[in-house]
């Protein structure tokens, strides 16, 4: 029996294989069928849904222990107890850890202030990409005329009432980008009254620098000198200014001391994704774990997901090879086992990525409950892609991180290996996908959905596959890796992927605990 045909049966019986496993398995004598050894695990009375090597081995022995006598299971009681050879010596207590986690005194405040599902209208006529990028322009233009450096800037249209090298500020949407032929960098940019050549001088270097990371579509503020005759006006540009966020600004807290847990990019299906890492986890958080920092893991209230639960189908070449479980559903229903493991105490956030099964443009709604019901049956709220939300007062902006591929082959400087650089520059030009007609598909909504209005606490992506951890003007941060191991796609585009790290972010104090379960 191949490979494949192996791994199918087992995914038939519900249960699903580790690498080693399946090593023992082709490697089994071949008096033994793969039905009785499945037939054998189908009696165990706690049979769990990964099959270890361990296991496969006790089977192939002939010793039928039971499953929770051979892996260190996640138990449905929060509660350890282990009676030892203290008691047997006299000694009148027992050795034994007690699992009090203070989140479950604690009921969920989650409030979702801004999300496209269910409220995704666009007909994708040209009247609705005219409105989305009138209202970019709109919504980013009014962040930078509140700028001290700004609150001057004048329509583009009145640059004809202006006289010849006069200093002037505007604020545009940049139409296009070239090069001119003696070198220097032009910029096309326009607004509701009119549009204006910028130009950027070879000879200053730090502008250039500046200019370079201009994207197409983007809003930004300029000043100028005003080049003037009777028939046009050019700007000589002497700045470039992005909305970005304050330097100071009053930070949203807690009043309990609780935590959220930030995840994305678990890949379920894939043969890469790391059952044994994201099982090890799963027992921290029910103080099942041999971990010192027990009072941490009871303290996490939200269990937030930034997209990619599951690998998907088709969503790269060949990506097909590298899948252990080959059905959409059924890759939604194991992840939905996973997670059914997690403390009912603890509230699930799920949003999208681009590997999930919902649209490919953004923004991206909420995981439908006919593709991943076992999804909802969890402590669970679905959410699109980007979302804005509260825990317990603090705010979040939760975007997966589709357009991090953009972002990163369009400025110089960034690089996958640094998964934070490309969200701080997000949050500086306070939108999540500045770009459009690159990798990132846009949905012409009416309202731009991908503008940062308000500025969050917490920003959490993934798709990167890198976790990051920063502080950028009083905003953390934080890109929380992968469940996912290398593939064959990851190595042509460099990956290198960090594994089973989870940031826990501490809702009152806003510290940071960096977790690793590789």
């Amino acid at each position: 029996m191949d490979e494949g045909a192996l791994v199918r049966k087992f995914i038939e019986a519900e249960m699903q294989l580790t690498q080693e496993a399946l090593e023992k398995l082709r490697n089994k004598d071949a008096s033994i069928s793969v039905d009785q050894v499945i037939s054998a695990l189908k009696e165990l009375e706690n049979r769990p849904i990964l099959i270890t090597g361990e296991i496969i081995s006790e089977i192939l022995e002939g010793q039928t222990q039971r499953a929770g006598d051979i892996l260190p299971q996640i138990s449905p009681q929060a509660e350890v107890v282990e009676k030892t050879k203290i008691e047997e010596k006299g000694k009148p207590e027992l050795s034994f850890r007690k699992f009090k986690p203070l989140a479950a005194e604690y009921e969920s405040k989650v409030r979702i202030i801004k999300d496209v599902t269910g409220r995704s209208f666009s007909e994708g006529e040209i009247s609705d990409f005219v409105a989305l990028f009138r209202d970019r322009y709109e919504r980013i233009g009014s962040i930078l005329k509140k700028r001290l450096d700004l609150n001057d800037a004048v329509p583009i249209g009145s640059l004809r009432n202006l006289l010849d090298k006069q200093l002037v500020k505007v604020v545009g949407m940049v139409r296009e980008k070239r090069e001119s032929a003696a070198g220097n960098i032009v910029l096309q940019v326009e607004d509701l009254t009119g549009s204006v050549s910028a130009l950027v001088f070879n000879s200053n270097k730090e502008l250039v620098k500046k200019a370079v990371e201009v994207n197409t579509d983007e809003v930004i503020g300029i000043v100028a000198s005003l080049k003037a005759d009777s028939r046009s006006q050019r700007l000589f540009v002497k700045d470039i200014i992005w909305p970005d966020i304050p330097i100071r600004r009053e930070i949203h807290r807690a009043e309990e001391p609780l935590c959220a847990a930030l995840l994305s990019d678990l890949h379920v299906g894939s043969t890469q994704f790391f059952e044994e890492l994201f099982l090890k986890f799963i027992k921290w958080l029910r103080g099942e774990s041999d971990e010192p920092d027990a009072e941490i893991a009871g303290a996490v209230k939200y269990l937030v997901i930034a997209g990619d639960i599951v690998d998907g189908i088709g969503v790269y070449p060949r990506q097909e090879e590298e899948l252990l479980i080959n059905d959409i559903f059924k890759q939604y229903d194991f992840a939905a086992k996973l997670l059914a493991q997690i403390p009912d105490h603890i509230t699930i956030i799920i949003s999208p990525g681009n590997h999930d099964a919902v649209r490919p443009s953004e923004p991206q709604p909420a995981i439908h409950k006919d593709v991943a019901s076992g999804l909802y049956n969890l402590n669970s709220i679905m959410v699109g892609n980007p979302a804005r939300l509260s825990l317990h007062g603090v705010e979040f902006l939760v975007y997966h991180g589709r357009s991090f591929d953009d972002v990163i082959s369009s400025i110089p400087g960034l690089n996958r290996e640094e998964s934070t650089p490309p969200m701080i520059k997000l949050l500086k030009k306070r939108h999540l996908a500045p770009i459009y007609g690159g990798r990132t598909a846009i949905s012409p909504e009416k309202n731009d959905y991908l503008v940062i209005d308000d500025v969050p606490d917490v920003f959490h992506s993934g798709h990167l596959h890198v976790f990051g951890y920063d502080r950028y003007r009083d905003v953390s941060v934080i890109n929380s890796g992968t469940f996912q191991g290398m593939t064959n796609f990851m190595r042509q585009l460099g990956v290198r992927p960090t594994p089973g790290i989870v940031p826990i972010i501490n809702l009152q104090s806003h510290e940071t605990v960096v977790k690793k379960f590789a």
